[in-house]
């Protein structure tokens, strides 16, 4: 990483596709951390889930089943392809004042330090220096819808409880 790089700041960077860097943005910034996510891309092809009871509670607060419920196959149990999840989801985030999304980059050279991770973004023609006090990487999180949902709120709470 060069020093004459911009540097981007944020509090809490997450990397990677699917369901899992969404829900964990919109758990955080309910509780008033910005986030930046980096390079999701929605899953696609996946038949439609029903959300069981734990994802509805998960959801509910933070205004995400509204926000869903016209691209539902069906309201009662609700059910909803993924896709339809991650793009409804997605364009909730990026409404949101404290969520920054950033498509078609990739994040590389991370480097632990005591104040966070460092690294470097870049969209294939530009590169600019990160910085981010905390750090999710989702691609190990589960790509099943449910599971998704559950393990990256686990995850948000669970570093909002580091943080506070």
């Amino acid at each position: 990483m060069g020093n004459n790089l911009q540097t981007i700041e944020t509090p809490l960077l997450i990397v990677g596709c699917g369901p899992s860097a969404l829900v964990i943005a919109k758990v955080v910034s309910g509780r008033g951390l910005p986030c930046l996510i980096v390079g999701h891309e929605a899953q696609n092809g996946a038949p439609p889930v029903t959300l069981d009871s734990e994802s509805l509670e998960i959801l509910e607060p933070h205004g995400v089943l509204s926000v869903l419920r016209p691209y539902a196959v069906a309201q009662n149990p609700f059910t909803i392809t993924p896709l339809a999840f991650e793009n409804g989801l997605k364009h909730h985030c990026v409404a949101d004042m404290l969520i920054t999304v950033y498509d078609d980059m990739r994040f590389k050279e991370a480097t632990q330090s005591e104040g966070g991770i460092r690294g470097e973004l870049t969209d294939g023609s530009s590169t600019w220096e990160i910085h981010a006090d905390a750090f999710a990487d989702v691609s190990d999180f589960s790509v099943d819808l449910n599971n998704a949902v559950h393990q990256a709120a686990a995850f948000g709470n669970q570093l909002m409880a580091n943080i506070t």
